[in-house]
């Protein structure tokens, strides 16, 4: 049960990601795992969730909780070039709008010693370890979560469709609407385990207004 409430816990704090809906052409399953491969238009993909009965042909809904490239499967002895770790699936035959945003490096909020969250999202094997800020929007707070609060931040800018950036603090969260600067070192695939990873997030954050 807590690893249950955790799961949840962490699902609500850290994901932000755009929906889909596609059709499973391959699937396999291992570790506790179900790797789909799906179509969604034109576009081809692997996608990973938790263990679940699926088949081809079944038409798929989900959220993106995030990319990671060069993965590798441990009970599959296989790597997958780049594979998205995705929620919510529900199986459907229903027609689903997905919402998709144009690439936009532009941050509404940038200013000098600033980063846009889509440069941050393009360049984070450059950022990697290192002390970066950010001034956005605060969209999202979660407090007391493994003993810390955390924080998402938009800032207008988008990077394949990643323009929410989740930063992790023991500070006092400002509120939800609050436009702040916010500080921290960047954490690249960071995993929670229970199946959820992070293409991104910012650690031992400090924000000001």
């Amino acid at each position: 049960m807590k690893k249950i409430v955790l799961s949840l816990l962490l699902a609500g704090a850290l994901f932000a990601g755009a929906n889909h809906t596609a059709i499973v052409t391959e699937t396999l399953s291992s570790g506790g795992y179900t790797y789909m491969k799906v179509n969604e238009g034109q576009k081809s993909y692997w996608i990973a969730m938790t263990q679940r009965a699926v088949k081809k042909g079944d038409s798929v809904s989900f959220t993106e909780q995030g990319w990671m490239q060069n993965f590798h499967s441990k009970t599959l002895d296989r790597t997958f070039e780049s594979i998205l770790f995705a929620g919510n699936i529900e199986e459907s035959k229903a027609k689903v709008q997905t919402q998709q945003f144009a690439t936009n490096m532009h941050s509404d909020y940038k200013e000098k010693n600033t980063l846009s969250i889509a440069e941050l999202f393009a360049n984070r094997d450059m950022y990697v370890g290192k002390e970066v800020t950010i001034k956005g929007k605060v969209t999202k707070t979660s407090s007391g979560i493994m003993k810390l609060n955390w924080l998402h931040v938009q800032d207008g800018s988008n990077f394949q469709n990643m323009n929410d950036l989740v930063f992790t603090s023991t500070q006092e969260l400002p509120a939800v609407g609050t436009i702040v600067y916010a500080k921290g070192t960047v954490v690249k695939d960071k995993d929670f385990g229970y199946g959820y990873f992070y293409p991104l997030i910012i650690q031992n954050a400090s924000f000001k207004k």
